[in-house]
């Protein structure tokens, strides 16, 4: 079977209809998304897929009246690059990769129930089809974790491993190929979401024992020699949330890609969310905490005899304290313990060089006002030192 053939017709269809390949500096810009969910519910109306509209001339697609403010000519010009995606799919089987659409059979359901417009029409994968809908825990993380939660991420993951859970993360150095990688070294199984570069990752020496042996899954929506960016990072983490059945962040700032995916998931609720709560906790992992994400910790992991029972336990807990706390905490009135945690994370934060009122705001993503009160407690205190003639701060060595 060539690789053409082993494409399904619709998934062929929606390739030429959405793929990225050939000619990068086309004119012909491919449809996007919501483009692409547009046309596909104008084909349903009129009980048609997108493999009816292959081989039709532009004056068949007018007169089907199926584009929605999509030019007959974008549309005719993007299904005649036959030549273009069968060259682009010979050059994806060569490095192992498959491609599925929302019309496939082994399309995630969980996709398809959570996400309905706004889920990818296409993904493109290596290894296991049928993992991806078995759910497991999606473990994520700041690149910048230091050794406490570096070492949080390998024992989850290891212990995912252990009891039969999938770990569902992605590449990222840090804390979430950290938790990859444990699970996989304990012979579990693993499910990495790619926000680009598809084609060099499933090339990479770490994961080839891992693909071939069939514990490894990677897929990403975006073209697999798609470049990174921030917005695509900030994409992927909803479908990491949502092919999952329970979440744990390990680590986050106020701001930034493990935040939003957080938030977002907090606010949909596609799955239960864990937080690390070990200390000294980040201002991100406070926040969240006291948004009502569950506690999660070192200790936890070590000793709970069973994990899967852990989540279910902790997750179908009463929600009523959480949402009291957070009507408590508006215009700035948080509890007094974030005060320490301030003071434990500034003293990471001015540890290699003092640092200004307003880097330390940014920082803290807090108002200038508990910022300045915070800073004005600890220099009282003793804890802090301002530097004679500056506006810089840093915390004071003990004797």
């Amino acid at each position: 079977m060539t690789n053409m053939e082993a494409i399904s017709a619709n998934t062929r269809a929606t390739l030429l209809l959405c793929g990225r390949f050939g000619d990068r500096n086309s004119e012909v810009r491919p449809l996007n998304q919501s483009e692409f969910h547009e046309l596909n519910g104008a084909l349903k109306m009129n009980r048609l897929t997108p493999i009816n509209i292959l081989g039709m001339s532009a004056t068949e697609l007018s007169k089907l009246g199926i584009n929605h403010g999509i030019s007959v000519k974008r549309l005719h010009t993007l299904i005649s690059r036959e030549s273009e995606l069968k060259q682009a799919i010979s050059v994806w089987g060569e490095a192992g990769i498959w491609v599925i659409s929302e019309h496939d059979k082994q399309y995630p359901r969980r996709l398809h129930q959570h996400l309905t417009s706004a889920r990818p029409p296409l993904l493109y994968g290596a290894g296991v089809k049928n993992n991806l809908d078995m759910g497991g825990v999606c473990i994520v993380g700041s690149r910048a974790s230091r050794e406490p939660g570096l070492k949080f991420s390998s024992s989850l993951g290891r212990r995912c491993a252990l009891e039969g859970l999938t770990v569902i993360s992605n590449d990222m150095r840090g804390v979430d190929r950290e938790a990859v990688s444990a699970a996989i070294e304990a012979s579990g199984k693993a499910i990495m979401v790619l926000a680009d570069r598809l084609e060099k990752v499933v090339k990479a020496k770490r994961y080839r024992e891992a693909l071939s042996t069939k514990k490894l899954t990677m897929i990403t929506p975006f073209s697999p020699n798609a470049a990174f960016s921030v917005a695509n990072a900030i994409r992927v983490n909803r479908y990491q949330y949502v092919l999952s059945d329970v979440a744990v962040i390990v680590e986050t700032r106020r701001k930034g890609g493990v935040w939003t995916g957080a938030d977002e998931n907090r606010i949909e609720k596609w799955v239960p969310a864990f937080i690390r709560a070990d200390q000294p906790i980040s201002p991100g992992n406070s926040a969240l905490l006291h948004l009502g994400l569950k506690a999660i910790s070192q200790k936890d992991v070590d000793t709970i005899k069973s994990l899967s029972d852990f989540f279910i336990n902790h997750a179908t807990t009463s929600r009523v304290n959480s949402e009291q706390n957070i009507s408590q905490n508006n215009n700035l009135r948080l509890p007094v313990n974030f005060y320490s945690l301030f003071l434990s994370e500034l003293q990471n934060f001015t540890e290699s060089y003092a640092k200004s009122e307003t880097e330390i705001m940014e920082y803290f993503d807090l108002e200038k006002a508990q910022i300045r009160k915070w800073l004005n407690r600890a220099e009282t205190e003793g804890y802090l030192e301002k530097i004679a003639g500056k506006s810089l701060y840093i915390i004071k060595k003990k004797s």
